[in-house]
């Protein structure tokens, strides 16, 4: 085997049209803003910048939707995940953990119900629901946009709340006691086996007869007086106004929905002391009704269900359940958690996905060639001649299914060492060879035309690799070894004029195929397997199948969907349909938006407002995480804002170089840009170096520079004023090409903001 060095690779990839992509192309604000995720900071030098360095932060703060992990203060909470099971996209609440204990949150702490004639250890937990975390739309939640959460409809299961005791204690020993519950204790005023009366927010304490105490409940105070009589009963003032005449362990309402507990009452002659009450107030009585919503102050609680479970008969007590269900429509999303009813002990919160700062944007490029663009390469795949859809491009058939030889039908001068089958290629035809393995690092592929196949007196086949430099000369029947994958001229058949050559491409590790290619980060796309190219049915439409990775970085594990390519109207090819479920962003754009339901959730963009639609899909390569919390007291949960990446000086450029940097100023003022230039330029030095004159701009990107793998860009004048038109291109323009250096003047703003 020979290999031929490709010299003049640009003029070869302008021939063939296909295109080696940078490695970092895409429009701004990517890739300081994807998929609603910031991972970058602006860095000015003198204080003449920062009014243009708040417009590029203004600008990316419009992308920003998600910025970050969620963070939590206050109270207790506990997020649903597990070293070795993060919670993911279409994940179900209970996917990662059925239920909680007192493992997971001291809430829910074992415990004793100690008080009166009762004496019992008990158990917590929560059990979850199977809501599903997805994409969804709904009339009544944000103007119906778009929106990733979880969505319950009516009676939908949220959670359970359960109390149960190691062992089954009397109703009637329950009555007058201090009930433990959701972390609190609540004033038992009756019980038995089809209800359990409760009183909420119980404040207990003792009060003396010609006294005055003050009480808090919910911010609000309340100030008691008592009279004890010589029956042993009690009649409170509570600001002013008077309860009913009560016996130890009777209660009345003195104000709307504030409940006095007349708990134990001691009289006294006042000749021989003084008489006083342990009382309990409380803001709202709780009827735990065994098999109905629960009622607070007469009222049912909408979605919170009760279950009491009896012991060995109905005069005892062992477990009471409280069932969080969905009153009507019910949405968790990151801007709305979700509270139990009722009780408003236990929420629930959702911090968004966590989108990798780092993705590839994957397109179907429509046209009379189809072309899909990938960040490694550009493949056309498909055009259309009118009547029929052929795989390449015009001129050039990509050959994608293996052809059986057929030793009967050869002519003259046919040369053959076996007929074990292979690609048949005539000169023109261009073919896929993929190295396919379950490890990104195991795939290699090459794309490569036949150039020349001549079977006359001698044999030459040449093969031109058109993404790399692996190209092969063939001079006889032979197996080529070139490591890992073989290349067999199996035959020859034919004349010089139409000599087709019988190739076999294996490995000695993996897979070998010719109609799948993989992208930068890992997505395997599929062709149809065709010998000839040909699909003659192009209105019935033929799929190209796209596969993730799984968590694991398995590119033959993960989830599979597919776009259809047909024509249009007019016949162009464009994607017609998919197998997504995806929603319009806005009701007059028809510009859909959605996700792979898989751990990686892949982001689709369908554009159908136009003649031909536009299919992308950004891929991360990697698990999308999603937080999803528990949350019990009183905790809040907060995520992160656009403030997070203000604008910084260069002198504090340390604190935040591990980032994505959009420097803004040239290198005469800003060290950071200095750093890129290679020092502090000024004049006609920044000029040399970055070809700006008086008047112009540069927008340039640098990589690896601070940070491995992180992008610098540079937007700096000649001038101050040159760099406020800079900052203005690049903000104000729609789907600026960071990789591309562009040197511009104030005409390329006239018209702009």
């Amino acid at each position: 085997m020979k290999f031929k060095k490709i010299t003049a690779i640009a003029g070869s990839l302008l021939m063939t049209g296909l295109t080696i992509a940078a490695a970092s192309a895409a429009a701004f604000p990517a890739p300081f803003v994807k998929s609603g995720t910031a991972d970058v900071a602006v860095v000015y030098g003198a204080n003449a910048d920062l009014v243009a360095s708040n417009n590029v932060h203004t600008a990316l703060g419009k992308f920003v939707t998600s910025t970050g992990a969620m963070s939590v203060t206050g109270g207790e909470s506990f997020k649903l995940e597990k070293s070795s099971d993060k919670f993911n996209f279409q994940d179900g609440l209970d996917a990662v953990y059925t239920s909680l204990d007192k493992d997971e949150m001291s809430f829910l702490a074992d415990g004793t119900y100690d008080d009166g004639d009762v004496d019992e250890d008990y158990e917590q937990s929560i059990t979850l629901g199977s809501q599903t975390l997805e994409l969804f739309t709904d009339n009544d939640y944000n103007n119906d946009a778009p929106t990733v959460g979880f969505h319950w409809t009516n009676a939908d299961p949220v959670l359970n709340y359960t109390l149960d005791l190691d062992n089954e204690v009397l109703f009637s020993d329950m009555v007058e006691t201090d009930m433990p519950l959701l972390g609190a204790s609540y004033y038992v005023l009756a019980a038995s086996a089809t209800q359990i009366d409760i009183l909420d927010s119980a404040e207990s304490q003792m009060l003396a007869q010609g006294e005055t105490v003050t009480v808090t409940l919910d911010g609000e105070a309340y100030t008691l007086s008592v009279d004890v009589y010589s029956d042993f009963t009690a009649k409170f003032t509570v600001n002013g106004e008077f309860s009913e005449k009560l016996s130890e362990g009777g209660y009345d309402e003195v104000s709307t929905d504030v409940y006095v507990v007349a708990k134990e009452i001691n009289y006294a002659a006042k000749e021989t002391g003084i008489s006083d009450v342990q009382f309990a107030l409380g803001k709202g009585k709780i009827e735990l009704i065994d098999g109905n919503e629960a009622e607070l102050n007469g009222d049912k609680i909408d979605g919170l269900e009760v279950a009491l479970t009896e012991g060995n008969n109905a005069s005892y007590f062992e477990t009471a359940t409280l069932m969080w269900k969905s009153d009507r429509d019910t949405f968790l999303t990151e801007d709305d958690s979700l509270m139990m009813p009722g009780f408003e002990k236990i929420s629930l919160s959702f911090g968004g996905l966590n989108m990798p700062s780092d993705s590839e944007i994957i397109s179907v490029d429509n046209g009379e060639t189809m072309t899909l663009s990938m960040d490694n390469y550009d493949l056309p795949f498909v055009w259309y001649n009118g009547t029929a859809a052929i795989l390449g491009e015009e001129d050039a058939v990509l050959v994608t299914n293996t052809s059986t030889l057929d030793n009967n039908t050869w002519t003259s001068p046919a040369r053959t060492e076996n007929s074990t089958g292979g690609l048949a290629l005539v000169e023109g035809n261009r073919f896929i060879v993929t190295n396919l393995g379950t490890d990104l690092t195991d795939v290699e592929t090459m794309y490569y035309e036949v150039t020349t196949v001549e079977n006359d007196t001698d044999i030459l086949v040449e093969l031109e690799d058109l993404i790399g430099t692996n190209d092969l000369t063939f001079d006889k029947l032979e197996a080529n070894d070139r490591g890992v994958v073989t290349a067999t001229l199996d035959a020859i058949n034919g004349t010089v004029a139409g000599a087709t050559a019988y190739i076999t491409f294996s490995t000695t590790s993996n897979t070998i195929y010719h109609n799948k290619v993989v992208s930068d980060k890992g997505m395997v796309i599929t062709l149809p397997a065709l010998t000839d190219g040909v699909i003659s049915d192009i209105d019935a439409g033929f799929p190209l199948n796209f596969s993730e990775a799984d968590k694991d970085d398995d590119l033959t594990q993960g989830r599979e969907f597919f776009a259809t390519i047909s024509n249009t109207t007019n016949e162009r090819l464009h994607v017609s349909t998919h197998n997504l479920t995806a929603y319009d962003e806005e009701e007059s754009t028809d510009n859909f938006i959605g996700y792979v339901p898989s751990n990686l959730a892949s982001k689709l963009t369908f554009d159908t407002s136009a003649d031909e639609n536009d299919f992308s899909i950004e891929y991360f390569g990697e698990e999308v995480m999603a937080d999803v919390y528990v949350v019990v007291g009183d905790a809040t949960m907060t995520t992160a804002t656009a403030d997070e990446f203000l604008p910084v000086k260069a002198s504090e450029i340390d604190n935040v170089k591990s980032k994505n940097l959009v420097i803004v100023g040239g290198s005469c003022v800003n060290t950071a840009a200095a750093t890129l230039l290679g020092g502090s330029l000024c004049g006609e030095d920044f000029t040399a170096a970055t070809g700006v004159g008086n008047g112009q701009f540069v927008i340039e990107e640098y990589m690896d520079v601070f940070a491995t793998g992180k992008t610098a860009l540079l937007v700096a004048g000649y001038e101050q004023a040159d760099t406020v038109n800079a900052v203005t291109y690049l903000t104000q323009m729609e789907d600026v090409d960071t990789s591309e250096k562009m040197v511009m003047g104030l005409e390329s703003v006239i018209g702009l903001g």
